[in-house]
């Protein structure tokens, strides 16, 4: 179980540092110069939904119930190159909790997360966004085989907490703001700690925001991006990530332990704007759990790399600064098992911790069903061809 919490703090850490670093540079009241602005907001939202029975041992959750929201956010102007390519969006960090309901196996769930409220429309007073936000959810009742035997959703106290939303924003003053949307709020550990059916959310919501300062007119004419030495000198090339990793899956609702799980990948991409890339990629996984699986259905392995599951997928990275949402959809080449399908899916976040070297987190899923978290470190090639 220790184990399992050091986890999950690390990946939340990973996420929670990249909009903390990006929010704690404030500027003094008198700005030397124009453009040098913390343009903070404070905003409350109020949710209400109900939880989703997408199996149906579900159904024993089923309620409707409220929920609030505690945000601080940062609006954008440019300072950066990525801020300008997504035209100019929101970020912030959120505190949510929720009763869910009451109910006797769930109890309340808590998370905290950063994230990036994306710009798709404006009219006006009106802005209407796309919010993404990942970060660390915390369940207050979770499975126990004696005391909580009930709670099939979810395995550990501490999880993975996802937000996904669509809102607007109506300015009512210089610094009011009133907001309204939907969206879903997921709580999953990854089969870090089995059961893990995850908590789905749905839910609208309102809010108000009050903005610390009056908006600086200055931040109206948006700042360009800044151009790179020899950014457009015709050069060709390509990107290759390679990186290993592991992670953990606790099974001991089914086999009574937990085994560990081994990741080799090497992508390689090429750039098809500036915020994307276009790519194939080939990964290695081990996973202890397999041994167990194939052992119950009496299934002699020859091999220790008879478990080894090679794997080749097709990629899409999208860049924001220092940081990238990587999507990968492959099939394995070979595993002797193979219980969940040969296709499989993968999320990763990447941070670049300098131009070379980079951390990820990564999610894989079969089905859309998660099946482990990997934590992992790698390096990028650039590679130059005419």
């Amino acid at each position: 179980m220790k184990n399992i919490k050091k986890t999950l703090s690390h990946i939340s850490s990973f996420i929670l540092v990249v909009v903390l670093i990006s929010i704690s540079n404030p500027a003094p009241a008198q700005f030397k110069y124009k453009l040098r602005t913390s343009n903070l907001i404070l905003e409350t939202k109020l949710h209400y939904g109900f939880t989703i029975s997408h199996h149906l041992e579900m159904q024993l959750f089923n309620s409707h119930f409220s929920a609030f929201e505690i945000n601080i956010l940062k609006k954008t102007y440019g300072k950066t190159r990525w801020e300008y390519m997504y035209n100019y969006p929101i970020i912030g960090i959120s505190l949510w909790h929720s009763n869910l309901g009451k109910s006797p196996y769930l109890g309340s769930g808590t998370a905290i997360f950063p994230f990036i409220a994306f710009p798709l429309a404006k009219k006006k007073k009106t802005t209407l966004y796309f919010r993404l936000g990942v970060g660390l959810g915390y369940i207050s009742k979770s499975f126990d085989h004696l005391k909580n035997y009930k709670n099939i959703a979810i395995g550990s106290h501490l999880n993975v907490a996802v937000s996904l939303m669509f809102e607007a924003k109506y300015r009512l003053g210089e610094q009011l703001l009133l907001s309204g949307g939907f969206g879903l709020t997921h709580f999953s550990n990854g089969s870090i700690k089995t059961p893990n059916f995850g908590i789905n959310i749905p839910s609208v919501n309102i809010g108000i925001a009050y903005r610390l300062n009056k908006e600086n007119p200055y931040t109206k004419n948006k700042l360009l991006p800044e151009l790179y030495p020899f950014e457009f000198d015709g050069k060709r090339s390509i990107d290759i990530y390679v990186s290993a990793g592991a992670g953990i899956k606790d099974m001991q609702s089914d086999f009574g332990s937990r085994y560990y799980v081994y990741t080799v990948f090497a992508n390689v991409f090429k750039r098809i704007s500036f915020k994307s890339k276009l790519g194939l990629g080939f990964d290695l996984s081990y996973d202890g759990s397999d041994i167990i699986l194939l052992e119950r259905n009496d299934i002699e392995i020859p091999h220790f790399y008879s478990i080894i599951k090679p794997g080749i997928n097709v990629a899409y990275e999208l860049e924001m600064s220092k940081v990238s949402l990587v999507f990968n959809l492959g099939m394995y080449l070979y595993g002797m098992e193979k219980s969940d399908g040969s296709v499989y899916e993968k999320l990763a976040f990447r941070y670049m911790i300098s131009d070379r070297l980079f951390t990820n987190i990564t999610l894989k899923a079969h089905s859309g069903r998660a099946d482990f978290i990997a934590l992992g470190i790698g390096y990028k090639l650039n590679l130059i061809y005419y």
